[in-house]
């Protein structure tokens, strides 16, 4: 079965021939899908406990992105009367895509880019388009994507706003000739290795800290005189960076990966008004507002709380 692109997000311009060709995918994906559901039956991730047919779960990994996007998708996929649980808590990448894959779970929340580099290691791709097209093609016989969202939590790097306007400074681009006279602190998540490799650009110190909110701590020092930057390696849904008062140089050669989220799920399991459920969820989803619902939940909210309230504003 094809995997598809299914655009229902009017808010983010696309030119006419790719709308049209993920249109026609989705009811590709549809028709398939709606001969098939009825007679799945999945499992709830408890050893030997069955689940009822026709029942979609939702699975989540450890972090709170993960726990919050299976909400989401779990609510929007209820708005369609479907029976939807979620069964959070599966552990790393491999631990929950192993359940997608032994049929345990029916779908999970995943970001392109970081999909793509798990099923295709040798991809190169680094623009959002060019990255969904090759994750489609690189998923296992089985599975498929619909649409993905605005919201995304790909690389970037921050200065401070003083930083910024002292030096004129709001790319990449402007960035690269300072390289190697500045300090990159870095958070885990960031793509490390892109700067290097696709840019030229090697900083003269590199630490990398335990988290966004060290990465953003290390800010404080001014830039010297001689042009010398003190930059964050951080990711643009951490709440850590959308509450500071910081400037993300622009990455207008696409030099890190894209990182949408976007749902994973198995083929034959969703009917045509459960995908156009999904597809409302990426047409409305922002990294403003996954930034946002990350931070509450990691300041102690209940996932599922947070996620309705997003839900009960946009579908």
């Amino acid at each position: 079965m094809a995997h598809t692109r299914t655009d229902g997000s009017a808010e983010r311009p696309a030119a006419w021939s790719r709308a049209l060709i993920a249109g026609s995918a989705l009811l590709l994906v549809a028709g398939v899908a709606s001969g098939c559901a009825g007679g799945d039956t999945t499992l709830d991730g408890s050893a030997g406990q069955g689940q009822g047919q026709g029942e979609i779960v939702v699975g989540a990994g450890d972090g709170a992105e993960s726990r919050i996007l299976a909400e989401i998708y779990a609510g929007a996929l209820r708005s369609t009367g479907a029976p939807v649980v979620t069964d959070g808590g599966l552990g790393d990448r491999t631990a929950y895509l192993g359940q997608l894959d032994a049929g345990n779970v029916t779908l999970v929340p995943e970001f392109t880019g970081r999909l793509l580099r798990y099923y295709d290691p040798e991809s190169a791709e680094t623009e959002q388009d060019d990255v969904f097209e090759a994750l489609s093609k690189a998923l296992p016989q089985g599975l498929s994507i619909s649409d993905f969202a605005a919201a995304e939590d790909r690389s970037a790097l921050a200065v401070t706003s003083q930083t910024s306007g002292q030096l004129d400074l709001t790319t990449l681009d402007e960035l690269v000739p300072s390289c190697s006279r500045s300090t990159a602190v870095l958070a885990p998540a960031f793509e490390a290795d892109a700067l290097p490799d696709r840019t030229g650009c090697t900083f003269a110190q590199t630490r990398t800290v335990a988290d966004d909110a060290a990465a953003v701590g290390e800010l404080a020092a001014p830039a010297s005189a001689d042009g010398a930057v003190r930059v964050a390696g951080v990711t643009t849904a951490s709440p850590d960076v959308s509450d500071a008062d910081l400037v993300l140089l622009a990455d207008d050669d696409h030099v890190f990966t894209a990182q949408n989220v976007v749902p994973l799920f198995r083929n034959g399991t969703l009917t045509e008004a459960q995908l156009k459920a999904l597809n409302v969820v990426a047409g409305e989803l922002t990294t403003a507002d996954l930034a946002d619902m990350i931070g509450q939940v990691r300041g102690g909210a209940d996932s599922a709380d947070v996620a309705r309230v997003w839900l009960d504003a946009h579908l």
